[in-house]
């Protein structure tokens, strides 16, 4: 395994974006905006795991982010070495689709130069133990600046670098085996390295990663979509291919990536991203196989600027109260049957109707009120045809006013808290005609009762708001 340094400096990349979590945990209770809300819930906030949420189109909730940043290779000697010598630049692309509020997927792209450190004592190189045609330096034994073929099957060439030839250290100078590689039994070895010299490796190589990923805020609190702060982890498994180079060959790895993304919203579609991840592969990516390791590591920390496409934000799902339907169905399919079990009596002749004159002032009321679900104040979408309804007779008869009167049942809660919740449904209802269908605010007055007046027998259609004509 690499060495405890690594180990700190490795994690501490991941997670040192947890810094920014105290200064962003008075987001999980924000009100959502009053102008993204519905008529008659202002401030209303919703939880967002346990809140139904409406599915948007594929087009929508897509993301593209581009920038970079630093990277660093942990190998089995990349602890030796000095830290900020070894990391390169971390170019990134990576493109995401939300399917909810709380989670989604994206598409990573990095690649790039990585630089380890190399003592050239210990391991084994996958270019030698790989398929058959280099198998034990079979392609190159007797070739300038490698041992002879006297050495065919010589496992002692699973120990030699091939970057050594790329670097000019080599059998081919006399007295180069001397005084530059060395041989302790079955082990080639770089002399320099004895006295705690060290050479870089280069590992060109490219990613791509598909990872799971959710916005922690959202899963914890209330959906807020004008959030300055998120926080994301994420996890997934990726290809890694290290391409030839410097004597090494081609070789493709799977590995695991994670990580965590501190987002910073600039405007509705523009963020910035800060991003802090990890990848383990296989040790053999860097070409070497060490003694002491199974795994080779990289370490990201990238800087990028993201991108949002289509719909990105989230609407409420309103079901409909399914026990409340199943009731008054039972009851619509009673009346019927009563109904049609009734005979028509043999009445006598009417006597002469008797002419009654009303006055203009009886109370009228129009025939179609609008129902609420329970200890709820928005309008239902199967409502709004009531209302249209309304302010098509309103704007039939300009001479008439409407009183809009909410109510409650007795059996959601207290009287104060009922009497409260009969004004909001009344003002929704009263703010929907003036607003959406322009009727005169001076011709729309509104009442509440809360509970103290229940206008019908079955309990729930008392979460009512009825139109009454002046």
């Amino acid at each position: 395994m690499f060495s405890m340094n690594s180990k700190v400096l490795f994690l501490s990349l991941l997670f040192s974006s947890g810094i920014f979590t105290l200064s962003a945990q008075d987001e999980l209770s924000r009100d959502l905006i009053p102008d993204e809300v519905e008529y008659g819930q202002p401030n209303q906030t919703y939880n967002t795991y346990k809140t139904t949420w409406k599915k948007n189109a594929f087009k929508d909730n897509w993301t593209i982010s581009v920038g970079g940043g630093a990277q660093k290779l942990f190998g089995i000697d990349d602890n030796k070495g000095s830290f900020s010598k070894a990391v390169t630049f971390a170019p990134q692309i990576s493109i995401s689709k939300y399917f909810s509020p709380i989670w989604g997927l994206r598409l990573n792209f990095t690649g790039g130069s990585l630089h380890g450190y190399n003592d050239g004592q210990f391991g084994t190189y996958v270019k030698w133990n790989h398929g058959t045609k280099n198998y034990l330096g079979q392609s190159v034994l007797g070739k300038p600046g490698y041992p002879g073929k006297e050495y065919q099957g010589d496992p002692s060439m699973l120990t030699w670098d091939p970057t050594w030839n790329y670097r000019g250290w080599n059998t081919s100078n006399p007295g180069s085996e001397e005084s530059v590689i060395g041989k302790n039994g079955n082990t080639y070895f770089w002399k320099p390295g004895q006295k705690g010299a060290l050479y870089v490796d280069h590992v060109r190589y490219f990613q791509v990663n598909i990872d799971f990923m959710f916005d922690f805020f959202n899963l914890v609190g209330n959906y807020n979509p004008k959030r300055f702060f998120e926080l994301t982890p994420f996890g997934g498994i990726g290809l890694y291919n290290a391409f030839s180079h410097m004597g090494n060959d081609n070789i493709m790895l799977v590995g695991a990536h994670a990580g965590i993304i501190s987002k910073f919203r600039l405007s509705e579609r523009l963020a910035l991203h800060a991003e802090f991840s990890g990848s383990l592969v296989s040790d053999s990516f860097d070409g070497q196989v060490g003694d002491e390791k199974s795994m080779d590591a990289i370490g990201q920390a990238t800087l990028s600027l993201a991108y949002k496409f289509g719909k990105t934000n989230w609407q409420v799902a309103e079901p409909m109260d399914a026990e409340l339907i199943n009731r008054l169905n039972n009851q619509v399919n009673t009346l019927r049957e009563t109904i049609a079990n009734q005979k028509c009596p043999t009445c006598p002749p009417p006597p002469p109707p008797v002419e009654v004159v009303r006055p203009s002032t009886d109370i009228k009321f129009l025939p179609d009120p609008v129902f609420f679900r329970i200890d709820k104040s928005v309008i239902d979408q199967s409502e709004w045809i009531k209302i249209d309804k309304a302010a098509n007779y309103l704007n039939q008869h300009p001479e008439v006013n409407v009183v809009v009167t909410g109510y409650a049942d007795k059996k959601t809660a207290y009287p104060e808290y009922n009497m409260k919740l009969s004004e909001r449904r009344s003002k929704a209802v009263s703010q929907a005609l003036v607003e959406k269908y322009g009727i005169n605010p001076a011709r729309v007055s509104i009442n509440w009762s809360g509970d103290r007046i229940q206008p019908f027998t079955v309990n729930e259609w008392n979460r009512v708001v009825i139109f009454v004509i002046e």
